[in-house]
């Protein structure tokens, strides 16, 4: 079994120190987007808009990116169930994949509640 090793970033000089002297502090790291949504194309902006119920009319991809951006640096993640819900997803594919999977049958009821 692999033992876990901490994540720590490193810059200038490969080492923590360089943290403190750039003034990066591990939650103002956390909490920047990592994603470019300025590369997103306009109708994907939209539909974020949509799908998120962002209020304004925007009709420009200059101040559509901003709003988008602010929506999407605010969501908080659980990183745990993230990664537990994709472990999930994965054993559910490889078991589809060999055909493991129980077979969901339509309209079928299993019985319970009937007398």
């Amino acid at each position: 079994m692999r033992t876990r090793r901490p994540v720590v970033a490193k810059l200038v000089n490969g080492n923590e120190e360089d943290e403190e002297y750039l003034g990066i502090s591990r939650s103002s790291r956390r909490n920047q987007p990592r994603v470019d949504l300025s590369k997103l194309e306009m109708p994907t902006l939209k539909k974020y808009r949509r799908a998120f119920n962002l209020s304004g009319g925007v009709d420009s991809k200059e101040e559509l990116v901003p709003a988008v951006a602010r929506h999407f640096a605010s969501q908080v993640v659980d990183e745990d169930d993230i990664l537990l819900n994709f472990a999930f997803s994965l054993k559910k594919q490889y078991l589809a994949r060999r055909g493991l999977l129980p077979k969901k049958g339509k309209g079928k009821t299993s019985g319970k509640g009937k007398k």
